[in-house]
C-alpha cells in the first residue's frame, strides 16, 4: 500500500494526528471504515508516519478526506505528501450537491450522476466517501427551511427534460416501469439486503432514470413531476442499500438526492422519513451530535405528515437517543411511537413504501434500540436485555422467511447482547436461529455483526473450546465467507 519512503517522520502528519486526538489505530480505522475492513494494517499506516512512505492512489486523498472531518476544516493531500495528486477516484458524499433546492438545483444533482455514468452499465466507480459535521446536517436544516416550496406543477416540464427534438420519450408506461422496478428492489432488499451486485442494479436503474430526466421529452403534462416522484423513492431505497452495504458515503449521496427530489414534489412524509434513516445511520457510524441534528429535523419535517410516517421517524429517534445513552430521553419517543402507531392505525392508509412497518416490526425496532441502550449504559443491562429479547423474538423466529435480511441481522446483534451479559447458551440459541435466516442474505452489514460475534466466541477464555461453541464457530465460517 506504500511506494518507497522519502526520508524520516511525516511531520505534517504526526502534528494533524496529535490536533484531532487520533492514534495510528484510530487513522487505521477511519481509513478502513471508508475503503473496507483489512484495506491497510496498522503497519502501513505506522510506515506513513515514521518513515514518511507515500501511500498509493487513493490512499492520500482518503487519509485528506478523514483527517478534514475530524478537524472541522480541509486538509490537502499536498499538505501531507508535497506533490501527491488528489485522486478522482474517491470524493466526498457531498461533491457538487451544495445547490439551491429549487428545480434547477435538482436537475444539477441530476447531472451530477450522469456525468461519470451516463447510461454505460456501472461505468461510475467513485468511491463516495462519507461526510460529518456541517456537511452531513446542513442539507437537512435547509430541507426543512425549503418545506412547502414546491415549484408550479407547469415548471417541471420546462426545467427537466431536453428539448423538443429528444428521442427519448418519456410516457405514463414508462412512468409505470419505474414505478414497478421499486417494488422489486423492496422486495430485493427485505430478502437479501445490499449486496454490491444489488447496487449495481439499482445503480443502473437509477442512471437509466436520471438520463430521462435530463434528456427526456415529456410527451403529456405532469410527467416530469411524476418521474421526479420515482427518483426520490428510488433514492432512498439506494440510500438504505448502500448503508446496509457498509457504503456509508454512498449511502449519504443517495439520501441527499432523495431529499432534493422529495422536495420538489411535495412529498413531506418521504423526505421526513429519508431524514430518518439518515439519523439511524449516523448513530451507527457514532456520529451522535449529527444523528441528534438529524432526528430533531426528522421530527420537524414529519410534523404534518401521516402518523404511520410520524410513527417511524419517532422510532428513529428514539434509537438515536439509546445510542447516546440516554434511557429516559428513548422511553419518551417509543411511548410517542406507541400512541402514534395507533393514531395510524386507526386512520389507515399511510405511505405505500411505509408497507413495512407493522406491528412486528414495531416491537422489532423498539428492541434494536434497547440492545443499543444496554450496551451504552450498562444499568438495568439483565432486565433490558430480557425485554429486547421478548420484542425481538418475533422478528427472528417468525417472520424470517418473509424479512430473512432483518432477521438474521437482529438475531446477530442480540446474540452479542447476550454473550456479553454471559448467557452463552441463550447466545448460541439466538445465534443459530440467526444463521438459519441468511440463506439468500447477502448483507455486509449483518456479516459485519456476525464477524465481530465470531471474534466474541473466538475471546472466550475457558469456554471457547466447548463443542457447541466449536460448532458453532465452524456454522459462521460460510456466512462470513459470502463477504
Amino acid at each position: 500500500m506504500s511506494v518507497k519512503p522519502s526520508g524520516g517522520r511525516n511531520v505534517a502528519l504526526t502534528r494533524l494526528l496529535s490536533e484531532v486526538g487520533w492514534s495510528v489505530a484510530r487513522l487505521t480505522h477511519e481509513v478502513n471504515r471508508e475503503m473496507g475492513e483489512g484495506y491497510v494494517s496498522r503497519t502501513t499506516v505506522s510506515e506513513w508516519l515514521n518513515w514518511s512512505r507515500i501511500p498509493r492512489q487513493p490512499l492520500p486523498t482518503v487519509v485528506a478526506h478523514v483527517l478534514s472531518q475530524a478537524k472541522g476544516a480541509p486538509v490537502p493531500v499536498p499538505c501531507l505528501w508535497p506533490g501527491v495528486a488528489v485522486s478522482r477516484e474517491c470524493v466526498a458524499a457531498d461533491e457538487g450537491m451544495r445547490v439551491p433546492w429549487d428545480l434547477q438545483g435538482t436537475r444539477a444533482v441530476v447531472s451530477r450522476w450522469l456525468a461519470m455514468g451516463g447510461d454505460v452499465f456501472d461505468s461510475d466507480r467513485r468511491v463516495f466517501m462519507a461526510v460529518s459535521g456541517a456537511a452531513l446536517t446542513a442539507p437537512a436544516l435547509q430541507y426543512v427551511d425549503q418545506i412547502g416550496n414546491v415549484p408550479q406543477s407547469t415548471a417541471f416540464d420546462k426545467v427537466l427534460g431536453a428539448s423538443g427534438f429528444s428521442e427519448k420519450r418519456v410516457s405514463l408506461p414508462l412512468v409505470e416501469y419505474f414505478g414497478s422496478v421499486i417494488g422489486a428492489f423492496r422486495h430485493m432488499d427485505d430478502v437479501e439486503g445490499g449486496s454490491s451486485e444489488n447496487l449495481k442494479y439499482l445503480r443502473h436503474t437509477i442512471g437509466q432514470l436520471t438520463e430521462y430526466l435530463h434528456n427526456g421529452k415529456f410527451i403529456a403534462p405532469g410527467l416530469g413531476q411524476a418521474l421526479l416522484r420515482r427518483l426520490a423513492e428510488l433514492s432512498q431505497i439506494a440510500g438504505w442499500m448502500a448503508f446496509d452495504a457498509e457504503r456509508p458515503g454512498l449511502a449519504q449521496r443517495y439520501y441527499q438526492t432523495g431529499l432534493h427530489a422529495a422536495q420538489n414534489v411535495g412529498d413531506r412524509d418521504l423526505g421526513a422519513h429519508i431524514l430518518g434513516c439518515m439519523a439511524y445511520q449516523a448513530a451507527t457510524r457514532g456520529q451522535l451530535r449529527e444523528s441528534e441534528e438529524l432526528a430533531e429535523a426528522a421530527i420537524k419535517a414529519g410534523a404534518r405528515a401521516h402518523p404511520l410516517t410520524r410513527t417511524v421517524v419517532s422510532c428513529r429517534a428514539a434509537h438515536v437517543k439509546a445510542a447516546t445513552g440516554d434511557g429516559y430521553g428513548y422511553r419518551v419517543l417509543t411511548e410517542q411511537a406507541a400512541q402514534l402507531f395507533e393514531e395510524s392505525m386507526a386512520a389507515g392508509g399511510g405511505p405505500e413504501y411505509l408497507y413495512w412497518f407493522d406491528a412486528t416490526m414495531a416491537d422489532t425496532v423498539a428492541g434494536q434500540s434497547i440492545l443499543e441502550l444496554t450496551l451504552k449504559s450498562p444499568r438495568n443491562s439483565r432486565a433490558q436485555l430480557a425485554e429486547a429479547e421478548r420484542l425481538l423474538v418475533d422478528e427472528i423466529a417468525q417472520t424470517g422467511q418473509d424479512r430473512p435480511r432483518d432477521a438474521a441481522y437482529h438475531g446477530a446483534w442480540l446474540a452479542r447482547a447476550h454473550i456479553k451479559r454471559g448467557d452463552l447458551h441463550r447466545s448460541l440459541e439466538v445465534a443459530e436461529s440467526a444463521l438459519n435466516c441468511m440463506g439468500a442474505v447477502s448483507s455486509p452489514r449483518t456479516v459485519k455483526v456476525l464477524r465481530d460475534y465470531g471474534r466474541d466466541l473466538a475471546n472466550l477464555r475457558g469456554n471457547r473450546n466447548l463443542p457447541e461453541v466449536r460448532t458453532l464457530r465452524r456454522k459462521l465460517q460460510p456466512a462470513l465467507a459470502e463477504a
